[in-house]
């Protein structure tokens, strides 16, 4: 098993979860809001990242995973070797998970009805520095500072640091992005927590740092569900977007 495959079974399998579950956490408290809130339902995994992690030039990171009730996505009574799968092979048409990298597959076998806008927009900022059309899951990936879903950012606050310090600088190394497009407040907050120390400055708002061995380039950005413009370029600039194509390309 790789480092990888070994760090998505820990992530998808995380022991401060399971605990919560079971009744036997007696030092999580800061998890346990998020964790608790589907005491009702299957548990849905925490969410490692998805897409080629260890290949994807590009990688967003934002708060946490929504959750769909409806979704086939993986719970405790799935195989490791299926869970893997889906989160490594998300977007893969392939693999059938996702629809146009767009509509996740429902556990009755439909299609959603409904797009996710934030793959959306992970999409069409990464088509915005590689001027081309980007194909989800190969030329980016998705990962975030708490691993558990909810909905809008319930319970995160009071997870970040915990989740952060335990798996941030593990996904982040393993990795393949040259940039880091970092979403929202929580996640810029949980970065600049991690490796604040470490930053410096590679042109106008831009920030680089190395993470894993690797330099990489942060990019902050206000979280797509917010107001106002979404490109990449109204958030860094002309000379900023310039910069993150030929940093692509060392």
């Amino acid at each position: 098993m790789s480092e990888v495959q070994q760090l998505l079974g820990e992530i998808s399998r995380c022991s401060i979860a399971r605990d919560i579950r079971s009744g036997s956490s007696t030092v999580s408290i800061a998890c346990r809001e998020i964790v608790s809130l589907q005491a009702e339902v299957e548990f849905q995994l925490p969410e490692p990242w998805s897409g080629q992690i260890d290949m994807a030039p590009i990688l967003f990171i934002s708060s946490n995973p929504s959750i769909d009730e409806h979704e086939d996505y993986p719970n405790t009574s799935w195989e490791s070797s299926r869970t893997a799968d889906f989160f490594g092979n998300r977007f893969n048409p392939a693999s059938g998970w996702v629809k146009d990298g767009l509509y996740p597959r429902q556990r009755d076998g439909s299609w959603s009805t409904d797009w996710v806008r934030f793959w959306a927009s992970a999409r069409a900022r990464a088509g915005e520095i590689l001027q081309r059309k980007a194909t989800p899951g190969v030329d980016f990936a998705l990962t975030e500072v708490v691993h558990c879903k909810s909905r809008s950012e319930r319970g995160v606050a009071a997870a970040r640091n915990i989740c952060s310090d335990r798996y941030l600088e593990k996904v982040i190394s393993a990795s393949a992005a040259k940039v880091l497009i970092v979403y929202g407040r929580q996640a810029e907050e949980a970065i600049h927590r991690c490796f604040a120390s470490r930053m410096t400055a590679c042109g106008g708002v831009l920030r680089c740092v190395l993470i894993g061995n690797k330099p990489r380039m942060l990019v902050f950005l206000p979280h797509p569900a917010g107001y106002g413009s979404k490109s990449l370029e109204a958030g860094v600039g002309h000379d900023g977007l310039k910069l993150i194509r030929v940093h692509m390309t060392l």
